[in-house]
C-alpha cells in the first residue's frame, strides 16, 4: 500500500503541466598561457668610500732615549784628541777617540823640459838649399817636434817658412842629427813637444 501511495504522487507530480527542470550547465574549463614575470637586475648599492686612517708606529723597543752630555775640550790639545770622560762613557762602546790626522800632502810632479843635447849641437845647422844659397835667399822657419824617450826626433810640424826649400832641408836634418835630451817627470822621461826656429843665414 505504501509504495502504491508514492506511485501515485510521482505521477500526479508528472502529471502537473508547465513545470519545466532546468538543465545544469556544462562543465566547461577554459586554459590560458600566463607569461612568467621577467626578472627585474637588482639596483647595486653605492660603494662607501674607503678611509685610510693612519696608523701611529710602533714605538721600538730597547731604545734609550738620547741625553744630551756637555763637550768637555782640553783648551791646550785642539785637536779633539782628549774628550771628557764623561762623553766617552755612555754604554762603554767607545773607549778613546783617536786623534785626527791630517791627509799626506801629495807634491806636484817636477816637470823637466826636454833641450837640445850640448853634445849635438854642432849639428843642429841643417845644410843650406843649393837653390836658394845661389840666390842669394835667407830665411827664418818655425818648426815644432815631438821629442821621444830615447831624444831622438819622433815627429816634426811645419809652423813657418818662406820657402818649401828650407822646409824640406829641415825635416830630412831634424829626423836623422838631431838629438835631445828628453823631458822628465820626477826623474823618469816621457815624450814632449816643443818649438825651435832655424835661421838660414848666408856668411863670409
Amino acid at each position: 500500500m505504501t509504495v502504491g501511495v508514492h506511485a501515485l504522487v510521482v505521477a500526479g507530480v508528472l502529471a502537473i503541466p508547465g513545470i519545466e527542470l532546468p538543465e545544469l550547465p556544462p562543465n566547461v574549463v577554459h586554459t590560458y598561457n600566463v607569461p612568467e614575470p621577467k626578472p627585474v637586475d637588482p639596483v647595486p648599492e653605492p660603494q662607501k668610500p674607503i678611509v685610510d686612517v693612519p696608523q701611529p708606529a710602533p714605538a721600538p723597543a730597547n731604545i734609550h732615549p738620547i741625553v744630551e752630555r756637555p763637550i768637555s775640550v782640553d783648551p791646550v790639545n785642539p785637536d779633539y784628541s782628549n774628550l771628557g770622560d764623561d762623553l766617552l762613557a755612555g754604554e762603554g762602546l767607545i773607549d778613546r777617540l783617536p786623534p785626527i790626522e791630517p791627509a799626506p800632502l801629495i807634491p806636484d810632479p817636477v816637470i823637466e823640459p826636454a833641450k837640445m843635447n850640448k853634445r849635438y849641437s854642432s849639428s843642429f845647422q841643417p845644410r843650406y838649399p843649393a837653390g836658394q844659397l845661389r840666390l842669394g835667399t835667407e830665411a827664418l822657419i818655425s818648426v815644432r817636434v815631438l821629442v821621444g824617450t830615447d831624444g831622438r826626433v819622433k815627429q816634426i810640424e811645419l809652423i813657418d817658412t818662406p820657402h818649401a826649400d828650407f822646409w824640406t832641408a829641415t825635416r830630412k836634418h831634424a829626423l836623422k842629427k838631431w838629438r835631445f835630451d828628453p823631458a822628465t817627470r820626477d826623474g823618469k822621461p816621457f815624450e814632449s813637444w816643443m818649438t825651435l826656429k832655424v835661421r838660414f843665414q848666408i856668411t863670409d
